[in-house]
């Protein structure tokens, strides 16, 4: 049975034991000092603050194309994700120790970071701290395209940006590479440290922007080419997710999980949703002696019914070259002929491309 060589975040999230942290937001929604009245405040704690800075910035990415203003759609994106990486690069090291976002920690005050009003961090020194003192690996690699995009960013603000570095493929590039970073960034060191409450509340928009990304031609090939290394070994079992549509959705174990836009399903969910989805074909298949519908055909490995023929993996993802695959096990073997009427497998006498019951009700009509 194939199992997931990496389940980091489910792993992450039932062993991470935080620090003791500081307020999750510069302020907080609540009663007024010695009033006992409840009192409304703008409140953007800086997960949920810089979710929305990155869900912008996949917005301009996935708009920007289909509307011709490509300029425009690169530059709000440079500028919104800059922000929301300074936001959640903070959230972390505010994790490790509130006083660490100040730019002189040793003059940190619980009364100016509740105001917000000190002087806070340069992305340079968040960088510096995150490494060297919440030891956060960040290679050398993603610290470049961290501090490319602070340029670009201050570029823009300030005078405009202009030259090589200007070039629409070079400021793709760099956005792919920091967007690559920061989805990995957010599901090891910040989803895994909030409190329950704390993930749920983000958890629509973290759909959301995966959802977003998705048609982001640069980042999907980015994190495609990343993920590589961990699909690999997994090829055989690895079918295209109806979600993304990439071929990332690993199937043969507990669940069913895309390594790319990260949704789960059960084994029973996936198999229908690729019958429907990605194959095209009807959802039920047969019911049973004891009258359950059966989404697929029976597996002689495991003994479950949940074989689909004519599947492409990432192995064989030819189309002329499909394979039988079980949801459940893994298990691959030479995938049968699929009736052209019902969708059910058959054994052809000849080159029939429909099963005898339906090529007798169609010369009956």
């Amino acid at each position: 049975m194939a199992e997931f060589l990496d389940d980091r975040t489910a792993r992450l999230m039932d062993a991470w034991e935080p620090p003791e942290r500081g307020p999750q937001g510069w302020q907080r929604p609540g009663v007024a000092a010695g009033t006992g009245e409840a009192v409304a405040q703008v409140y953007f704690p800086p997960v949920a603050n810089g979710l929305d800075y990155l869900l912008s910035t996949a917005k301009h990415l996935g708009t920007g194309g289909q509307q011709g203003d490509v300029e425009s759609a690169l530059k709000y994106a440079i500028l919104h994700l800059a922000a929301g990486v300074e936001v959640l690069l903070k959230a972390r090291l505010q994790l490790e120790h509130w006083t660490l976002v100040f730019k002189d920690p040793g003059q940190a005050t619980r009364k100016d970071l509740e105001k917000g009003t000190f002087v806070s961090c340069t992305p340079g020194e968040t960088l510096q701290r995150l490494r060297n003192v919440a030891e956060v690996p960040i290679s050398d690699k993603d610290a470049k395209a961290l501090t490319q995009l602070a340029e670009h960013r201050n570029a823009l603000q300030h005078y405009g940006l202009t030259g090589p570095s200007a070039a629409v493929l070079v400021v793709e590039s760099g956005i792919a590479a920091v967007l690559d970073f920061l989805v990995r960034f957010l599901d090891e060191q910040l989803l895994p440290a909030l409190t329950e409450t704390e993930r749920g509340a983000v958890q629509g928009k973290m759909t959301e922007i995966r959802s977003s990304l998705v048609w982001v031609k640069r980042f999907t090939t980015k994190r495609m080419q990343r993920l590589n290394a961990d699909l690999e070994p997994l090829r055989s079992s690895t079918v295209e997710c109806s979600d993304c549509r990439q071929f990332a959705l690993v199937v043969g174990g507990r669940e069913a999980r895309c390594y790319f836009c990260w949704t789960e399903r059960t084994i029973e969910d996936a198999l229908l949703s690729h019958r429907i989805v990605v194959l095209g074909r009807p959802p039920a298949l047969q019911a049973g002696d004891s009258g359950e519908v059966r989404r697929g055909e029976y597996c002689s490995t495991c003994g479950s019914y949940t074989v689909l023929h004519g599947v492409s993996t990432a192995a064989s993802p030819e189309p002329m070259a499909p394979v039988a695959l079980c949801f459940t096990c893994g298990d691959v073997s030479s995938a049968k002929p699929v009736c052209l009427g019902c969708e059910r497998v058959f054994e052809p006498v000849r080159h029939e491309l429909g099963c005898a019951e339906c090529l007798r009700k169609a010369s009956e009509q």
